[in-house]
C-alpha cells in the first residue's frame, strides 16, 4: 500500500475524539474548524487508494462542514453531518482491514455520498493522489455547490470592505469570542516564523503556520470579514507553495508573513475597540490590505515559485532512519533527490530498507509529538477573585484554629479535624496559586520579534538567545514585564552591541549576541539581559553627570554609584534622540517599574565584554513567605526571602562605629544595627540589644541587623494592599490579617534600610 497505515489510524482516533468533545450542534467554530482541517487531511492520505469512494466521502465532509463554518448549513443538519462523520472513520478503519481492497464497503460509501448530494448539495470531486510524506489541508479546498458564504475574498480579486453590524448581545459575544482565539493564533504565527527563520526546512513548521491562517481565514469568513479572510487566503496560498517545495524560506518570506501578522493585529484591535458601541468596523483597513497582500505576496509567489529545489534537508524521518543505521546518509539523500512520493515508499522501492522499519520508524516519530493540552481560559478577574476568598478562607481557618477553646480536653477532636481542614485549606491556596503562573515563554517571544527588528533597524548583526522560557511567574507580574524588558534589550542592540567592523576590529566576531535568560533562585525569579558589547564607560558617564549637575566634580564616587547613573531621569549617553533612544527615560522607566513589583534592577558590566541587567521578582504578588515577629505590642512581617538568620546577640559582639553607629559583629563582619521600636516609635519594646533578638536581613548590595523582642513563627500570608493614603510611605509593602483577626504590616527592607540610613 502506498498509504501510511499508522498515521491514518492516528489520524482517525484523533478525529473520534474530536468528534466526541464536539458540540453536537455545530455551533463552536472553532470545534468545526478542527473537524474540516482532519477531514482534509484523511481525505489527502486515502487519495488514490480502492475503493475510491473512501477520499470523495472525506472530500464531501469537509466541504460540507465549510458550509458550518460559513453560515450556509442547511437548518438542523448538525446530526446528520456528525453521523455522516462517524460513518465514514468506521469506513476508513474497515478498510484498512481489509486492506483497502473489500467491494463490499463501496455500497456503504456510496450512501454517505447520496446524503451528502441530498442535505448539503454536495457533490466532491476525485482529489489527486498523494505525493507528500505530509499531507495537510489544500489551501484551494473542496467549497459546497450553494455557497451561501457570506464572505467572497478570493485569490487575486479585488478586496471587498466589511461594516459589521452587531445586531444583539448574542453577536457581541460572538465576536468577543473571535477576537480572543484569533489573538492567540495571531500570536502563534509571530512564534513560528521565528522558529522558521532558526530552521527553514522544518515541514511541521510550516504546516503548523499554515493550518493558523487555514483556521483563521475560515473564521473570518464565517463573520464575514472580507479583508481578513481574503489577506489569510493569500498567505495560506504563500505558504502552500513553500510546504509543496516550489519556494525556499528566506528573509523576504518571513517578512512577508510578518507584515501579515502585524496587519491581522491591527484588524482585531479596531474589532475590539469598536465592540463596545455595539458595532464592529474595520476603518481604513481595505487599502492596507490591498498594499500589503495581493501584490507583493502574488509577486513573491511568482517570482519564486519556480526558483525553488524542494527540501534542502533531511526530514525528521530521514534524521531518525539514518541515527539508528537503518539507511546510509548518501540512501537517504538519493531518496530525496527522487521525492515524488512519500520518503519511506521511495526507501523500500530502493531495496534500502522494508516496510516494517518505516513504519517502526513513523512510531518513534509519532511518539515524540508532544501530546496537545486541554486548556481553558479564565478571566483574570474572576481568578482574583477566587485567590482572594481563598485568602480570606486562610485567614478565618487561622482563626478558628488559635482559638484557646481547642486546648480543652473535651475538644480534642474537634482541634484534630480543624487540622486536617487546614492541609485542604493550603492544598487549595497552592492549587489556586499555581493557576495565576504562567511561563515566560509568551513575553520572551514578543522580545525575540523586537531584537530582530532592532538588528535591522540598526544594521547590526544580533543573535538573540533565550534560556529559561518555561520558568513561571506570577501573571500578573508577567502583565508589567514588557516595558522594562522592551527598554533593557533596546539598550542592548542600540547601546551595546557594536557594529560589525568595530568588533571585528577588536577581534570579536561580526555578530553580537543578546541573551535573555529566566531562571529561579532562592524563592525569587531572576531575569537577564546579557549582551557581549563594549560595556559601560564609566568614565564617559561620570563626566556627562559633571556636565549635568548629577553628580558633584568634588565628590568622590564609588563604580556602583556611577553606575547607577544610567538609572536617573533624563540621562542618556546619546546626544541626539532617535526613535529607539537618547531620551534619558528608558532606565528610570525600568527601575520604577520594577520597584514597584516589588523587585529590583542590578547590572553588572566589563569594559570591553558587555554588560548584564538583572531583574529580580518575587514569584507572586498575592503571597508571601515571612517571619512573623514582635516589637512592644506591634507584630510585623519580614519576608523569609530577606532573611539570612537571627541570632541573640552577647555583649562583647556590640560596638559603635563612627559614621555607621551601633554595629554587631558577626563572624569578623560589622553589621549595622536597626532598632525598629525606635525606627516605628514603638512603645513598651525592649531597649536592651541583648535582651532581645536580631534578624539579619539584606538585599544585593548591603546587610543590617533588625532588632526586634521575640520570634512568634513562619507562616505564609496573603497580601493585602495598604490603604490610598499611605502610598508612598517607605518602610511597609502591604498588610495581612493574622491569625487573631488584627493586622500585620509587612516590612520592605530596602525601605527600613532608606528610613534608617536618613
Amino acid at each position: 500500500m502506498a498509504i501510511d497505515s499508522v498515521k491514518l489510524l492516528e489520524k482517525l482516533e484523533s478525529l473520534s475524539l474530536q468528534m466526541a468533545m464536539a458540540d453536537s450542534t455545530l455551533t463552536d467554530l472553532k470545534t468545526v474548524v478542527e473537524l474540516s482541517q482532519s477531514a482534509e487531511e484523511i481525505k489527502g492520505m486515502v487519495a488514490g487508494e480502492k475503493p475510491e469512494e473512501l477520499a470523495l466521502l472525506f472530500a464531501g465532509l469537509a466541504s460540507a462542514l465549510e458550509q458550518f463554518m460559513m453560515g450556509g448549513a442547511p437548518a438542523d443538519s448538525a446530526a446528520t453531518a456528525m453521523e455522516l462523520l462517524s460513518e465514514a472513520v468506521n469506513l476508513a478503519r474497515d478498510a484498512m482491514d481489509a486492506r483497502f481492497d473489500i467491494v463490499k464497503l463501496k455500497p456503504r460509501a456510496e450512501k454517505v455520498l447520496e446524503t451528502l448530494k441530498t442535505v448539503f448539495s454536495v457533490v466532491p470531486a476525485p482529489p489527486p493522489a498523494a505525493k507528500k510524506e505530509e499531507q495537510a489541508p489544500s489551501a484551494e479546498s473542496s467549497k459546497p455547490t450553494p455557497a451561501p458564504a457570506k464572505a467572497t475574498g478570493s485569490h487575486g480579486g479585488e478586496v471587498k470592505g466589511s461594516s459589521l453590524t452587531l445586531i444583539d448581545e448574542n453577536d457581541i459575544v460572538i465576536f468577543e469570542g473571535f477576537v480572543d482565539e484569533s489573538t492567540d493564533m495571531v500570536n502563534k504565527i509571530e512564534e513560528y516564523v521565528m522558529a522558521l527563520e532558526e530552521n527553514p526546512n522544518n515541514a511541521d513548521i510550516i504546516s503548523s503556520l499554515f493550518r493558523v491562517f487555514h483556521s483563521l481565514k475560515g473564521a473570518a469568513g464565517f463573520l464575514g470579514m472580507n479583508e481578513i479572510n481574503t489577506l489569510c487566503h493569500d498567505a495560506e496560498n504563500l505558504l502552500d507553495n513553500i510546504r509543496k517545495g516550489k519556494m525556499k524560506v528566506d528573509r523576504e518570506c518571513s517578512d512577508i508573513i510578518m507584515a501579515v501578522r502585524d496587519t491581522l493585529e491591527k484588524g482585531l484591535a479596531a474589532i475590539s475597540e469598536t465592540l463596545g458601541v455595539g458595532k464592529a468596523n474595520l476603518p481604513n483597513f481595505t487599502s492596507e490590505i490591498k498594499k500589503l497582500t495581493i501584490e507583493p505576496i502574488l509577486e513573491l509567489i511568482d517570482r519564486k515559485l519556480f526558483g525553488a529545489s524542494g527540501d534542502e534537508g533531511a526530514p525528521k524521518l530521514g534524521d531518525i532512519l539514518v541515527e539508528k543505521r537503518i539507511v546510509t546518509a548518501d540512501q537517504l539523500q538519493e531518496a530525496l533527490e527522487k521525492r515524488e512520493k512519500p520518503l519511506g515508499e521511495i526507501l523500500v522501492e530502493m531495496g534500502a530498507t522494508s516496510k516494517a522499519n518505516i513504519d517502526s520508524a513513523l512510531k518513534e516519530q509519532q511518539s515524540k509529538k508532544a501530546a496537545p493540552v486541554a486548556a481553558i481560559k479564565v478571566d483574570t478577574k474572576k481568578l482574583n477573585t477566587l485567590l482572594e476568598l481563598v485568602g480570606e478562607l486562610v485567614i478565618a481557618q487561622a482563626i478558628i484554629s488559635q482559638s484557646s477553646s481547642l486546648d480543652m480536653e473535651e475538644n480534642q477532636k474537634l482541634s484534630k479535624d480543624i487540622g486536617e481542614m487546614a492541609k485542604i485549606t493550603n492544598g487549595i491556596q497552592d492549587h489556586i496559586m499555581s493557576l495565576r503562573m504562567v511561563p515566560m515563554h509568551g513575553t520572551f517571544q514578543k522580545m525575540n520579534r523586537l531584537v530582530r527588528d532592532l538588528s535591522r533597524k540598526t544594521g547590526k548583526q544580533v543573535n538573540f538567545a533565550m534560556q529559561g522560557e518555561e520558568t513561571e511567574i506570577d501573571k500578573t507580574i508577567v502583565e508589567q514585564l514588557n516595558d522594562p524588558l522592551v527598554h533593557l534589550l533596546r539598550n542592548a542592540v542600540d547601546h551595546g552591541v557594536e557594529a560589525a567592523e568595530d568588533r571585528m576590529a577588536q577581534g570579536k566576531e561580526p555578530e553580537g549576541t543578546v541573551t535573555l535568560a529566566a531562571y529561579h533562585k532562592g524563592g525569587s525569579v531572576i531575569i537577564e539581559v546579557k549582551d557581549d558589547g563594549k560595556g559601560l564607560n564609566l568614565e564617559k558617564i561620570k563626566n556627562l553627570a559633571f556636565e549635568r549637575g548629577i553628580l558633584d566634580k568634588n565628590g568622590t564616587y564609588t563604580e556602583d554609584e556611577i553606575r547607577d547613573v544610567i538609572f536617573l531621569p533624563g540621562f542618556s549617553t546619546h546626544k541626539v534622540a532617535t526613535d529607539l533612544s537618547g531620551r534619558g527615560v528608558g532606565m528610570d522607566v525600568v527601575r520604577r517599574n520594577v520597584e514597584s513589583l516589588g523587585g529590583k534592577v542590578l547590572l553588572f558590566s566589563t569594559p570591553g565584554q558587555g554588560s548584564t541587567f538583572q531583574i529580580k521578582l518575587p514569584l507572586t504578588m498575592a503571597i508571601v513567605d515571612g517571619m512573623l515577629v514582635r516589637v512592644g505590642d506591634e507584630r510585623y512581617i519580614i519576608p523569609t526571602i530577606s532573611i539570612s538568620e537571627s541570632i541573640k546577640p552577647k555583649p562583647e559582639q556590640l560596638s559603635t562605629v563612627v559614621e555607621k553607629g551601633e554595629v554587631m559583629n558577626v563572624r569578623g563582619e560589622l553589621i549595622p544595627l536597626v532598632r525598629l521600636h525606635e525606627l516605628f516609635g514603638v512603645e513598651g519594646s525592649r531597649k536592651e540589644v541583648v535582651d532581645g533578638l536580631v534578624i539579619i536581613v539584606g538585599t544585593e548590595k548591603e546587610h543590617r541587623g533588625l532588632m526586634v523582642d521575640d520570634l512568634l513563627g513562619q507562616q505564609q500570608v496573603v497580601i493585602k494592599n495598604l490603604d490610598r493614603r499611605f502610598t508612598g510611605m517607605k518602610g511597609f509593602s502591604g498588610s495581612s490579617i493574622l491569625g487573631d483577626g488584627l493586622v500585620g504590616l509587612i516590612l520592605d527592607v530596602g525601605g527600613v534600610f532608606d528610613l534608617a540610613s536618613n
